[in-house]
């Protein structure tokens, strides 16, 4: 054998040679791990011991071509020779091998999709495998796990973890180690394993020049459209990838049939998308087993160090019940590229596909027998940007720049530049589908802007789906990153130190209240100072929205207070989870009413386009539902997974397909195949799968919505908590020694004792009552009565104080969220009566104030 750097062939046999003639005839860099497996092979011809992964060997290596013809007629496929090394002979793990210039780190795009659509089902080979005899057998004599277990269980590890391919190669050479011949140590026939998840991936070209669509296909001399001639170089053409939302769909709607919550329409109040005005209207004629979607498409930035992004096409189920829909996000589409995307081109496939649901619905089966369920698009859910962009109508900064009305907007001076306001003039004439279908022919007939509207949009060809009424004003972007972080850059921008609404001065004083709360624990990021407020996420903004009364109480001129407080009440009354018509009508005035005095207290040219839509929400709940209906946030959260499902820069739109069709599809997998494992195997596989919640240990069921967690502890009661307890018990019955708790379980909310000292940073002690009671929990209780012990809490009651803010032109109480209360004698009640969790918020005039928290957005 020759030197690390090169290889001399000529003296070896032909045998196994033929897979590599290309490097030999161009003298090409070998890449690396065909290099490995073919210095791996010689080492077997010449008896040597194989080694999986020869470190020394990893340079850029040329291979030294004495002979050109060195091939043949019987090749050995080496990436199955790789495969069985160090393996037992009844063990196969073999694959096909793939072309050379397939076999890099990273697999190439152009090579690792089809144009096929597949038939339907992902992991038919995944299961074949993991059925065969092979997969099925032990690791070892008495062994837990077999081989098929195993190779789930490292996937989803490597999924869970974001593992590069370097240490899943180390990873897989630790496992051999451990237990030789457990698992294969090619990283290359290790994904082979799952390479059937891709058959429902399609590439779909279109022309670089024109970015008109061109199809699966592109074996033609000449883009159509333009006629630019296409080479062999293909920089002419790029292409986005598309997987179908029919087999990602009956998958879940066959994993949650128990749990589907088809439209009913017998509520009065808004508790939800079903029970909005638009929503109902769409169902009016259809089966009850129709479903509708809530789609989403923004730019989501990739590298810090240039303008590459991804725009994933992400669609939600709306009849799932609302815990499972965030969990249940399907990716459909990805374009990745330095521009955004062309919409016409790129929703061609979503479009089409939506047609065909709507028309021929879905087949899926259950306990219950055969389903066939129409899928129609309602909601489109995404910034004003995206929105503006898949309308087809100018941005907000440009006249009629609003997509529901059409105001045209004025040009103010602000700064050094100028900027789009709208002022409230009147009642602006709201735009139809209609009337923009007019406007869009117009356009295209003039070859100009129409009433904002540039021409027509591929969404008009949605069936059912309303172009206006279906693109709503997400409340993520509109009020929690626009309104309110725009109204904080005013209080506290030095560039406003002269205006009186100016608060700068006691950034460090407000930062200070705000770090001092103990949020619960549903509040997952802890309040930060406001000097890092430019980092700030958007559940920050808004918990800073609903905390902020309180906090700037004392601090923030009257005028100004009064004015914020009304953008509060309204949000949290269109935040909540049971809306009357009442509540409408008084948000609709609060927040028209906040728009109106913005211009006087702040000024017209702080008028922003964010403002100008607060004047639509309320329509726009009473069609869909609660903000958190449509709220953006899941698919928000489901971005930052899909940045963590890809490594380097090669492939990285069919490394996000791939990896995300795989983890989505694990779950089905599991549930049959881990079946018959410990339960300490059941636990750990629980815990890599893609949605896995905490297990708690030495947790104790009380009843069905109460669990006490950690061991209880053997007290005698007090006596101000026996004369709480006589309140429900006969004093007679009641004993003196009791079991205790400090931490449970309540209606699946955590809950712990007042005085609990391991967390020093969440408060999930102030609850609220069915009876309208607030209570700082001390404990759960085990009371033996009559020979059986009856679960019982006891706390301090947070006795309420008068605390108003009336405003007589919105008719209410706009702090009626707030309750300002103080400690009080203690009290006991069943846990039945638990009604939700409370935020403790304390001013800088130290007045303890609650307010349950609107814990009912779809990522809570």
């Amino acid at each position: 054998m020759a030197s690390a750097e090169e290889v001399d062939i000529s003296n070896t046999s032909a045998g196994s040679r033929g897979e590599y003639r290309r490097y030999l005839r161009n003298n090409q860099a070998v890449p690396r791990n065909t290099r490995r497996r073919w210095l791996q092979g010689m080492r077997t011809e010449s008896g040597a011991i194989p080694c999986s992964n020869d470190r020394n060997h990893r340079t850029g290596t040329r291979i030294a071509a004495d002979d050109e013809d060195s091939s043949s007629d019987s090749e050995t496929n080496v990436g199955q020779v790789q495969g069985m090394e160090n393996r037992p002979a009844n063990q196969q793990w073999d694959a096909p091998g793939l072309s050379d210039d397939e076999m890099g780190d990273d697999m190439d795009e152009d090579d690792a999709t089809t144009d096929d659509q597949g038939d339907g089902d992902n992991f038919a080979e995944i299961q074949g495998m993991i059925n065969s005899d092979t997969g099925k057998a032990p690791l070892y004599p008495n062994s837990l796990l077999d081989h098929g277990q195993l190779l789930l269980l490292v996937i989803a590890f490597v999924l869970k973890h974001h593992l590069t391919g370097t240490c899943l190669e180390d990873l897989l050479q630790l496992l051999n180690c451990i237990v030789p011949g457990s698992i294969m140590l090619s990283k290359y026939l290790f994904h082979k394993n799952f390479e059937s998840c891709q058959s429902q991936v399609q590439k779909h070209y279109y022309c670089n020049h024109c970015s008109e669509y061109i199809g699966f296909e592109y074996d033609i001399a000449e883009c159509p459209a333009c006629n630019i001639p296409f080479d062999d170089t293909d920089n002419h053409v790029s292409f986005f990838l598309y997987t179908p939302i029919e087999p990602q769909l009956k998958t879940i709607l066959e994993q949650n049939n128990a749990s589907m919550n088809f439209p009913n329409h017998h509520h009065d109040d808004i508790t939800d998308i079903h029970e909005g005005l638009k929503y109902k209207q769409l169902f009016s004629n259809l089966s009850e087993d129709d479903l509708s979607i809530t789609w989403n498409c923004d730019g989501v930035p990739l590298f810090k160090s240039s303008k590459t992004s991804i725009w994933p096409i992400q669609v939600m189920i709306n009849e799932l019940p609302k815990e499972q829909r965030a969990r249940n996000v399907i990716l459909c589409g990805v374009w990745v590229g330095d521009t955004k995307p062309t919409v016409h081109v790129y929703f061609k496939p979503f479009v089409d596909e939506m047609k065909h649901l709507a028309c021929n619905g879905i087949q899926w089966e259950d306990e219950n027998g055969a389903h066939v369920s129409r899928v129609f698009c309602a909601v489109c859910s995404c910034d004003a940007v995206a929105r503006c962009i898949m309308q087809n109508f100018h941005q907000f900064n440009g006249s009629f720049g609003c997509s529901i009305c059409l105001h045209e907007g004025e040009m103010v001076e602000r700064g050094d530049g100028h900027t789009r306001v709208y002022p409230v003039r009147g009642v602006s004439e709201q735009r139809t589908a209609n009337n923009t279908v007019r406007h869009a022919s117009e356009a295209c007939v003039a070859n100009a802007v129409v009433k904002g509207v540039k021409g027509p949009s591929i969404f008009s060809l949605l069936p059912k789906f309303n172009i206006i009424d279906g693109f709503v004003p997400d409340y993520m972007h509109c009020v929690i990153l626009g309104v309110v972080r725009q109204f904080s850059r005013l209080w506290f921008d030095s560039r406003y130190h002269c205006k009186d609404f100016y608060i700068g001065n006691s950034i460090d004083n407000v930062s200070h209240l705000m770090q001092s709360l103990k949020p619960p624990m549903e509040m997952a990021r802890l309040p930060r100072s406001l000097s890092e407020r430019k980092f700030w996420k958007a559940s920050e903004w808004r918990n800073f929205l609903f905390y902020s009364p309180i906090i700037l109480i004392g601090i923030l001129p009257d005028a100004f207070m009064r004015h914020w407080w009304l953008l509060v009440f309204a949000i949290a009354n269109l935040s909540s989870s049971n809306i009357s018509t009442a509540m409408l009508t008084k948000s609709r005035a609060a927040l028209l009413k906040f728009v109106i005095k913005a211009e006087s207290l702040y000024g017209l040219e702080h008028l922003s386009y964010n403002v100008h839509q607060l004047t639509h929400l309320t329509q726009y709940v009473g069609n869909w539902g609660p903000l958190w209906a449509t709220s953006a946030f899941p698919f928000e959260n489901n971005n930052q997974v899909l940045k963590r499902l890809y490594h380097g820069t090669n492939g990285i739109a069919n490394q996000i397909m791939k990896n995300n069709l795989i983890w989505n599809q694990l779950n089905s997998i599991y549930d049959y195949l881990f079946v018959p494992c410990s339960e300490e195997i059941q636990s750990f596989n629980h815990h890599l799968s893609r949605h896995s919640s905490r297990i708690v240990q030495n947790a104790f069921s009380v009843s069905h919505d109460c669990i006490g967690l950690g061991q209880p502890q053997l007290r005698f009661l007090s006596d101000n908590e026996k004369a709480a307890l006589i309140s429900i018990f006969d004093n007679t019955w009641l004993h003196s020694e009791v079991n205790s708790f400090a931490r449970f379980m309540l209606k699946k909310k955590l809950i712990h004792s007042h005085e609990y000292s391991n967390n020093t940073k969440h408060m999930d002690a102030i609850i609220s009552l069915s009876s309208g009671m607030y209570v700082a929990v001390g404990s759960l209780l085990f009371i033996n009565v009559s020979n059986s012990k009856v679960p019982v809490i006891i706390g301090t009651e947070l006795r309420l104080r008068n605390f108003s803010i009336y405003d007589t032109d919105v008719r209410s109480n706009v702090a009626v969220a707030f309750r300002k209360v103080s400690f009080a004698n203690l009290v006991a009640f069943k846990p039945s009566h638990f009604e939700s969790k409370c935020l403790m918020i304390t001013s800088e005039r130290g007045a303890h104030y609650v307010i349950e928290w609107p814990g009912n957005d779809l990522t809570s």
